[in-house]
């Protein structure tokens, strides 16, 4: 940054003190004689204005060779500015100035596939992680403070928290939640004894990916088209999808002719209402509420 600063000054500077040259030698205005000055610097020439005097053809050929120089060490040091800040940007070591984004903390399988997953449904994402990746990351210790600042934690509005250990979670969980205590958190937790503790560190949701990859693993055992729904309806990028929707419009109508009308204007299933708890596969006469939310499975339009 220095040196872009020492060559800019030095441009203004030649340049203004060449343009107070050919004012005085060839007796031009302030805005004809800085305009002959940029046009000789930069070797344009047109020829529009030109120097009548001796002293002025002099000026002008040492302008038009110093210009030469100087132009080129200006390019140079522009360009030299803007590779090493890309450069830093792909390698994670600048700052981000995202706002209301998500914030992953940590890479691996499960990341890699929450991120593909985010993407397909349009949100603004950024990692944490100990090395580059082929994506906006910001490089660093995943429980440091000032790397999940740099990640823009304190502006995210979503965090997950999956670092492949559950102390690292906690402590990670605990960071961002010290940042920013109003993001909503996810964390991953690998063992169940772990859970609250996630909870009591800030987590708004715990994840207990192991127990739920054991209970598909038996499942494949003896119920393989269980695995094969579940691996459809989680994946926003291929398939159908179970997602969220309002249930405005809907207020006053039993669980049975909303389904009827969703399948039927939508083609999406109705799977479960939300209201203080997610009720999955409602009686058939329930009958849905002011603010409550809908579950179905179905392509989004």
């Amino acid at each position: 940054m220095n040196k872009v600063f020492s060559v800019c000054l030095i441009f203004l500077t030649v340049t203004f003190l060449y343009t107070l040259a050919f004012e005085i030698v060839e007796g031009k205005d302030a805005l004809t004689s800085l305009y002959w000055t940029v046009i000789t610097m930069a070797t344009i020439g047109y020829g529009d204005v030109t120097p009548q005097t001796t002293a002025g053809k002099v000026l002008a050929m040492l302008i038009a060779v110093s210009g030469i120089a100087i132009y080129t060490a200006f390019a140079s040091i522009i360009v030299e500015h803007i590779t090493e800040k890309n450069i830093k940007k792909i390698q994670g070591f600048l700052a981000v100035k995202n706002r209301n984004h998500v914030v992953i903390v940590g890479w691996n399988e499960a990341t890699k596939e929450a991120l593909r997953e985010l993407k397909a449904n349009g949100f603004d994402v950024v990692v944490v992680s100990e090395k580059p990746i082929d994506h906006r990351c910001v490089v660093g210790d995943v429980t440091d403070e000032e790397t999940l600042k740099k990640a823009g934690v304190e502006k995210a509005k979503f965090v997950i928290v999956s670092t492949g250990d559950d102390s690292k979670n906690v402590l990670a969980t605990l960071t961002v939640k010290k940042i920013n205590p109003n993001a909503f958190v996810v964390a991953e937790a690998l063992k169940a004894e772990n859970v609250d503790l996630l909870k009591f560190a800030g987590a708004n949701s715990v994840v207990l990916s192991m127990g739920f990859a054991g209970r598909l693993l038996a499942s494949a055992v003896f119920e393989d088209s269980v695995v094969k729904f579940f691996e459809d309806v989680s994946a926003s990028y291929y398939g159908n999808d179970v997602f969220e929707i309002s249930a405005e419009g809907f207020e006053g109508m039993s669980v049975l002719d909303v389904m009827v009308k969703l399948k039927r204007e939508y083609n999406y299933t109705l799977v479960g209402v939300v209201r203080d708890k997610v009720i999955v596969n409602p009686s058939h006469d329930e009958t849905i509420r002011k603010g409550d939310k809908l579950l179905v499975i179905g392509k989004k339009i």
